[in-house]
C-alpha cells in the first residue's frame, strides 16, 4: 500500500476510532489478562502516523496543480519539508524512519535545481533578498553551505538573460511606449517630487558656485562651462562604463527594485508579469518560460488519459486530425470549467470506500 493511501485511509478512520473501539470490544471480548485488539496506544500511533503523512499530501497536491505555476513553489515546500523532517527527527516512535528520510532528502535535494533557483527569483514578491533567506534556511536544516550558490544563480540567471536579449532584443524596439497620463489630476506625490527635484537643482548650482569661487584658491581654472562639461563627461564616462558591465539591463533593474508585498491567494505571478510586460520586454519571456514549466507530471498523464478514451476499440480509424481536434475540444470545454484534471484523492476515496457496507459479504468490500 503506497503512503498516500495510507494517509486517506488514516483519515477516513481517525474520527470514528471510538466507535471501532466499542465495536471491537463487543464482538471480539478478551480476557483480563489478554490485550485488547484495539488499544489507546494503537490509536496513538495511528494519530502520529496520520499527522506526519498530512504535510507530504498537501505538498504533493500543491506541486500537482495545472491552473497557476507550481515551479516557483518548489523552494517554499522543500523549506517546509525540512522543517518537517527536523521536527520529527527526535521523535521516540519515528525518529529511526526520518533519519533515513532524511538522509535520502539531503541526497536528492542538497544541489537544487537551477530551473527552481530561476522560478523563485522571478517572483516578484522574493527575487535575491528572499532567496537569500531561503538559502539559509534550506542551509540550516540541512548543513549545508549555500554560500556561493546565490554568487552561481545570479551569474547563470545573467547568461539566461542574455541568451534571451540576443534572441528577443527587437520586442524592445517594437514595444510602444505608454500612453501619458493627461486628463488625470495630479496626486499629493506629483507636487513631493517636484519640489524634491527643485531642491535637488538648486542645491547643485549652488556647490558649482561655490567650486567656482575656490577654484583661483588652489589655482584651478574651473569655470561655469569647465565644470559642467567636466561633470557631463564624468558622468557619461560612468554611464559607458555601467552598460558595459551590464548595469541598467532589464535583468538588473528588476533585482534591484523593491519586492511586492502582496502574498494572498489572489495574486498572480503571470498576471503581473502580463501587465509589467512593457517594462520588462524581454526578462518578461524569460519568466513565462521559465514559470510555466510544470513540476509534477499530472497534466501529462491527463492528456494521455483523454487521449485513450478517445483512441478505443470502436474507433481506431479516426486520423490524427481528428484526434486533435477531439483532444483539444475536450480540454478547453474542461479548462472553463477547471476539470481537466481529476482530483486523485477524491478518485481513491470514491474507489475505496464507496461501495463499502456492513451487511455484505467481505469479498466485496476488497479494495482493488
Amino acid at each position: 500500500m503506497r503512503w498516500n493511501s495510507t494517509y486517506l485511509m488514516l483519515k477516513h478512520l481517525l474520527p470514528y476510532k471510538n466507535n471501532f473501539s466499542v465495536f471491537s470490544n463487543s464482538n471480539y471480548p478478551r480476557g483480563e489478562d489478554e490485550p485488547r485488539l484495539l488499544t489507546d496506544d494503537h490509536w496513538t500511533i495511528a494519530v502520529k502516523i496520520f499527522e506526519f503523512l498530512e504535510l507530504f499530501y498537501d505538498v504533493t497536491a500543491a506541486l500537482s496543480g495545472v491552473y497557476y505555476p507550481t515551479s516557483p513553489l518548489v523552494l517554499h515546500h522543500m523549506v517546509l519539508i525540512c522543517k518537517h523532517l527536523k521536527c520529527y527527527e527526535n521523535d521516540a516512535l519515528l525518529r529511526h524512519v526520518v533519519t533515513r528520510m532524511k538522509d535520502v532528502y539531503i541526497k536528492y535535494w542538497k544541489d537544487i535545481p537551477m530551473l527552481y533557483s530561476f522560478a523563485f527569483v522571478l517572483d516578484p514578491r522574493a527575487k535575491l533578498k528572499g532567496f537569500n533567506k531561503l538559502l539559509r534556511l534550506l542551509g540550516k536544516f540541512l548543513g549545508v553551505d549555500y554560500s556561493s550558490y546565490l554568487t552561481e544563480v545570479r551569474a547563470q540567471l545573467n547568461i539566461m538573460y542574455k541568451r534571451y536579449d540576443d534572441k528577443f532584443g527587437a520586442v524592445k524596439r517594437r514595444t510602444p511606449t505608454q500612453p501619458p497620463t493627461a486628463g488625470k489630476k495630479k496626486s499629493a506625490w506629483d507636487d513631493i517630487l517636484q519640489m524634491m527635484l527643485m531642491m535637488i537643482h538648486l542645491i547643485f548650482f549652488q556647490l558649482l558656485d561655490m567650486v567656482t569661487l575656490i577654484a583661483p584658491l588652489l589655482s584651478l581654472s574651473l569655470s561655469r562651462r569647465t565644470s559642467a562639461s567636466t561633470l557631463l563627461q564624468a558622468a557619461s564616462t560612468s554611464a559607458t562604463a555601467r552598460a558595459s558591465l551590464g548595469v541598467g539591463s532589464e535583468l538588473t533593474n528588476y533585482l534591484d527594485s523593491d519586492t511586492v508585498s502582496q502574498f494572498d491567494d489572489s495574486f498572480s505571478i503571470i498576471n503581473w508579469w502580463h501587465e509589467h510586460k512593457l517594462t520588462y520586454p524581454v526578462l518578461s519571456i524569460l519568466a513565462r518560460d521559465v514559470l510555466t514549466v510544470p513540476v509534477s507530471t499530472v497534466s501529462s498523464e491527463s492528456a494521455f488519459s483523454t487521449t485513450g478514451r478517445i483512441i478505443e476499440e470502436r474507433r481506431r480509424r479516426l486520423s490524427s486530425e481528428m484526434v486533435e481536434i477531439l483532444t483539444c475540444t475536450k480540454d478547453w470545454q474542461a479548462a472553463r470549467l477547471q476539470q481537466q484534471v481529476e482530483d486523485k484523492s477524491l478518485a481513491l476515496e470514491e474507489e475505496c470506500y464507496s461501495e463499502l457496507y456492513l451487511d455484505v459479504p467481505s469479498e466485496l468490500n476488497s479494495c482493488n
